[in-house]
């Protein structure tokens, strides 16, 4: 079974042309890469968080709740950069620097994916020169997140019954205990991935260089406005890094 973030609202991102939406996304990740200060990078996380919130209708809590299988890699981020970085205050400000943007990340994609059907999305992406074969792997890829993510949430819901005790344990016994975990979610990857390829087969796909589409997209005026506001903030964010110097500390000199 195939799962996808999409949620179906009556908001001005839904409304957006996809690939208004994809271009932002690519802005928002770029963005992020700029700046490694935890002053600049908070504000932007909250600024994208509360974004999707007003122009998507998303809840915080909905959007929140997305990046929690993130979360090991953010405290395990935290952790580890005090100890390879000295002083160990630094270390721990680089830390949280780098998990910021991580979360950042995966909320600006998971905003795309909850506020753009997925045909549209296919669309957005050969629309904009990506060979279709090569926009449907993406989008696919794209959807797997939710659908190993409910897969792993159900895998460690029948190990827990069986007294797999997650939990409990310092680090390395809790690493060893995702063992159960991991197999069987890449077990279950293997084979949705085989169903998957033998219904595109079962469809003919690639059979013909030369596509027909159902539904076309295409801009409006309001996604014009919308794309000048994406490329306007992104070149402010260029100036404010690379000629006023905001936002970014040297690690190594």
């Amino acid at each position: 079974m195939m799962y996808q973030f999409y949620v179906e609202r009556d908001s001005v991102l839904h409304s957006l042309d996809p690939r208004v939406k994809i271009i932002g996304m690519l802005a928002g990740i770029v963005s992020l890469m700029f700046f490694n200060d935890p002053k600049v990078l908070v504000p932007f996380f909250l600024l994208v968080l509360l974004s999707g919130k007003l122009l998507g209708k998303l809840g915080i809590g909905e959007q929140l709740r997305l990046l929690k299988p993130l979360m090991f890699i953010v405290v395990l981020t935290v952790i580890a950069w005090p100890i390879i970085y000295r002083p160990r205050l630094m270390g721990l400000v680089f830390g949280l620097s780098f998990s910021l943007r991580l979360l950042g990340f995966g909320l600006i994609t998971f905003q795309l994916l909850m506020t753009t059907k997925q045909r549209e999305l296919i669309l957005g992406f050969v629309k904009l020169g990506l060979p279709y074969e090569l926009g449907l792997t993406l989008t696919i890829a794209l959807r797997y997140i939710p659908t190993l993510y409910i897969i792993a949430g159900t895998i460690m819901d029948a190990q827990k019954s069986r007294g797999l005790e997650l939990d409990k344990g310092n680090f390395l016994e809790r690493a060893r205990k995702t063992v159960p975990i991991l197999i069987p979610l890449i077990v279950a990857a293997l084979k949705t991935a085989h169903e998957l390829s033998i219904a595109l087969e079962s469809r003919a796909f690639g059979a013909s260089r030369k596509r027909t589409f159902y539904r076309d997209i295409g801009m409006t005026g309001r996604d014009y406005v919308a794309l000048g506001a994406v490329l306007v903030s992104f070149a402010v964010l260029v100036y404010l890094r690379f000629v006023l110097g905001i936002g970014h500390v040297v690690i190594y000199r």
